[in-house]
């Protein structure tokens, strides 16, 4: 397909012709070919002959305009499961034309994934990735072995598969084919420090529960390995692996100054190449690097073009192994043969380094940056876990707990889990919390776990602690929905608890009892902020503050955390945090007039912070639990908007869930979360106790 250049309007109505005749000839050549792309049953042109005036689009993107013309095939029952995976596909990918072109690849993967819908199978994809830390183990890493970085990449992958699984049963895989050894004689990287990477990132999935990530060495590429590979073995034969890979799929007459010049994705893999080597070499003892500055750039260089030469016979192997897969990179593209993908998300229009030529400084307010480590050596503290380094952590005294020796284990795609040290396990009781902490820590960092404490489900000092943490409220009654949800454990002195052990909707939890506060003249009062939390007379609640009571059975009552942070991070066009600002929305029982309200302020601003967060309730439509209808309308606005949100809110790059165990005290920020809970069998037991803290 040609890029679009706009020259005027007469040459982008030419171009745009040109585009739709190819677009054509390319639709008649997938159906002679027999790949499924369009109906099987119609040949030559389905396009829709009236669609074919180009005078429509003059104003329309390119990708739009083939979406337009596609979209009759695209419809078809048998091609949605397809598209809904390739909609969740591009959601994750980093598309270098987004901007301009939308994601053009998206119609190249639409016939591979669609043979794995039609047979039933789980859509496999194959990422080359994760070689070995970088040799420059001073100013970029800090050490040899998977740190935060590699947990955070391989918790992301995962998700998009656990994603796919949720719109197609049969689900999806990523296989990470390891290139350490593809490179590492270029970079002088030991075969053993490849080998002892690759076991530890192995274990680290295996102790994450990462189901749906599996894992390739070269070997099995070129079928020399067999089961239960040993360090050994895989030591004798490392460099015979090479050469036969060299061997069997390299390229004596490949041109790589040709192709780095004439292939945008070829150019793109050097330039990035180029870019981390300046560093990586900086350090590294192992190559002599010459002292003068050409000199050093011209041996950059060589190194670069060597590794575009290793990759370009790296990947002819993963073609004739893997034709089949859909293919991922870590590399920036435009996407049309393979989609480029961020391991550690981003700001948006920042494409992230690799964990394993970075280091993740975990900010105050819980974001994960790819940094360098000398960048942050002076801002942030290096934290170990488990006797190794695991990551830099901005300096503050929300983490110093005085006496008490904690521990603090970052959450993918956010939370914190706060335990005592494994010494005084058991031993270390809720009383001592300073809960002055843990509502700091909460205002950014939510949710909060505090795991391994005693007295959690001791009620007295349960509520003793909800008042040390802030000014208790009473439940939420009288308004829709809430308290149809919620049941008071006791008619004394604990009414401010409630036990909840019922699947509720993603939203905040006052939102559907706000109202809009007005002046005499009938203007709203207030910042946006100020005009939510004035709810009938009382105080809306800043916290939720709840302890679980039972381990709940396998497979059910993961808690949900929504980040209202992570949700403007992964928001697309054309929607702007600005724009949302000013949109409202009303909720309740649209078929009864009493339980409609309206005029929910869409996004307001953190009191402490000033970061823009989501109020919201998700549709919640009847079901065999005893709860009315709750239907969500957009006031004033397209209502596309209001499934992007509930889409988006339940992303798993969003929406952290989290398996709660007994005796677990769950601290969350109900201004920039957003929290649901899915269904519990618990028996006569209520799953949590749950307070409501201004």
């Amino acid at each position: 397909m040609e890029t679009l250049l706009v020259h005027g309007q007469g040459d982008r109505l030419t171009i745009l012709e040109k585009q739709v005749l190819t677009l054509l000839q390319w639709q008649r050549i997938m159906i002679a070919s027999g790949r499924r792309f369009f109906s099987e049953e119609a040949p030559g042109s389905t396009v829709d002959e009236s669609l074919l005036d180009s005078a429509k689009y003059q104003d329309v993107p390119i990708a739009s305009v083939i979406d337009i013309l596609l979209q009759p095939q695209l419809e078809k029952p048998n091609n949605s499961p397809a598209l809904q995976i390739l909609g969740i596909l591009e959601r994750y990918g980093h598309n270098g034309n987004r901007q301009e072109q939308g994601w053009l690849g998206k119609f190249n993967f639409l016939p591979a994934v669609q043979r794995y819908v039609d047979a039933g199978q789980p859509v496999r994809m194959i990422i080359p990735a994760f070689p070995f830390k970088s040799p420059n183990k001073v100013d970029k890493v800090i050490g040899a072995l998977p740190d935060l970085g590699e947990e955070l990449a391989l918790a992301h992958l995962n998700g998009l598969c656990e994603f796919i699984t949720e719109v197609y049963k049969p689900g999806a895989e990523i296989t990470i084919l390891s290139d350490g050894m593809v490179y590492s004689d270029i970079l002088g990287i030991a075969d053993e420090e490849v080998w002892e990477y690759g076991e530890s990132l192995r274990a680290m999935a295996v102790s994450k529960g990462l189901q749906y990530i599996k894992f390739l060495r070269i070997g099995d590429v070129l079928g020399l390995h067999h089961n239960g590979l040993k360090k050994d073995e895989y030591m004798t034969h490392a460099s015979c692996y090479r050469r036969e890979l060299i061997a069997k799929f390299g390229d004596p007459n490949f041109n790589v100054r040709r192709q780095i010049s004439d292939d945008k994705d070829t150019c793109m893999t050097y330039r990035g190449y180029l870019k981390f080597l300046a560093t990586d070499l900086k350090r590294c003892s192992s190559m002599e690097v010459t002292s003068t500055k050409a000199k050093f750039k011209k041996h950059m260089k060589d190194v670069a073009t060597a590794m575009i030469v290793r990759g370009k016979t790296f990947a002819k192997a993963l073609q004739s192994g893997f034709s089949d897969y859909v293919r991922l990179s870590i590399h920036p593209s435009i996407g049309k043969t393979k989609m480029p993908i961020q391991l550690i998300p981003q700001s948006i229009g920042i494409f992230g380094m690799t964990p394993w030529h970075c280091s993740i400084a975990v900010g105050i307010d819980g974001t994960y940056r790819t940094v360098h480590a000398v960048e942050v050596a002076l801002t942030h503290d290096l934290v170990y876990r488990n006797g190794r380094p695991y990551c830099f952590r901005e300096k503050s005294d929300l983490y110093e707990w005085g006496e008490m020796q904690v521990s603090f284990e970052h959450l993918y795609p956010c939370g914190l889990i706060v335990r005592p040290h494994t010494d005084t396990v058991g031993q270390t009781s809720l009383r001592s919390i300073d809960m002055a902490k843990l509502r700091g820590l909460a205002e950014h960092q939510s949710p909060i776990i505090a795991r391994g404490f005693t007295g959690t489900s001791d009620r007295d000092l349960f509520v003793s602690k909800a008042h040390e943490f802030g000014k208790v409220l009473p439940p939420p009654r009288g308004t829709y929905g809430l308290h149809l949800l919620e049941e008071v454990v006791s008619k004394h002195d604990y009414d401010v608890i409630v036990a909840n052990d019922m699947a509720v909707p993603i939203g905040g939890n006052d939102v559907s009892q706000v109202t809009t506060v007005k002046d005499e003249d009938a203007h709203e009062t207030g910042s946006a902020l100020d005009r939510e939390l004035k709810v009938q007379g009382s105080t809306s609640a800043r916290f939720e503050f709840s302890t679980c009571l039972n381990t709940l059975p396998g497979g059910s009552g993961c808690t949900l955390f929504a980040a209202s942070r992570l949700f403007f991070q992964h928001l697309s066009s054309p929607y702007t945090i600005e724009e949302l600002e000013n949109v409202t929305w009303g909720t309740g029982d649209m078929n009864i007039a009493a339980d409609i309200l309206t005029d929910h302020v869409l996004v307001v601003r953190h009191p402490v912070h000033n970061t823009p967060c989501l109020r919201w309730h998700d549709q919640w439509p009847a079901s065999e639990q005893q709860l009315p209808v709750f239907e969500v309308a957009i006031e004033h606005a397209n209502q596309d908007l209001a499934r992007t949100i509930d889409q988006l809110l339940c992303d798993w790059r969003v929406c952290l869930r989290f398996k709660c165990e007994k005796g677990d005290l769950l601290v969350s920020d109900s201004i920039s979360m957003l929290r649901a809970k899915d269904d519990v069998t618990c028996g006569s037991n209520p799953g949590f106790w749950r307070v409501r803290i201004g």
